[in-house]
């Protein structure tokens, strides 16, 4: 096969796959972040494991905001999720800065309850 050729193929092939997947950016139904919380055992108390995941592999997301109604800033470091005054029961996750395609941000809170935490608003910052 001459050389001409095989660059033709290769070159269908990938054009392809960046059209099917590979390469395909996010859409905010697809790769909606992910809240996980799981509750550990803290002696008497209630300690619970919130991670926040950008499950888009493409893009990283910015300006994520969690519904986080009732959830006290006292619980947490505030460059991790940051109730905001100007929208309450809205947090802002990692001072609204990037978290890369696939990473994670995890944080801990001590309650006697679970708070409700779930993706309000974000966006994709894709090239």
């Amino acid at each position: 096969m001459s050389i001409s050729l095989k660059f033709l193929l290769w070159s269908s092939l990938a054009l392809l796959l960046l059209h099917t997947g590979f390469g395909e950016k996010c859409d905010s139904k697809s790769s909606e972040p992910m809240v996980r919380q799981t509750h550990m055992k803290l002696g008497e108390g209630k300690k619970f494991r919130v991670e926040v995941m950008n499950k888009c592999p493409m893009c990283p997301i910015i300006n994520l905001r969690l519904k986080c109604q009732g959830f006290p800033q006292s619980l947490v470091d505030p460059t991790l999720l940051r109730v905001l005054s100007s929208s309450p029961g809205n947090c802002v996750v990692n001072d609204g800065l990037p978290l890369s395609p696939m990473e994670s941000l995890s944080f801990n809170y001590s309650n006697s309850y679970q708070f409700a935490l779930r993706p309000l608003s974000w966006s994709f910052q894709c090239e």
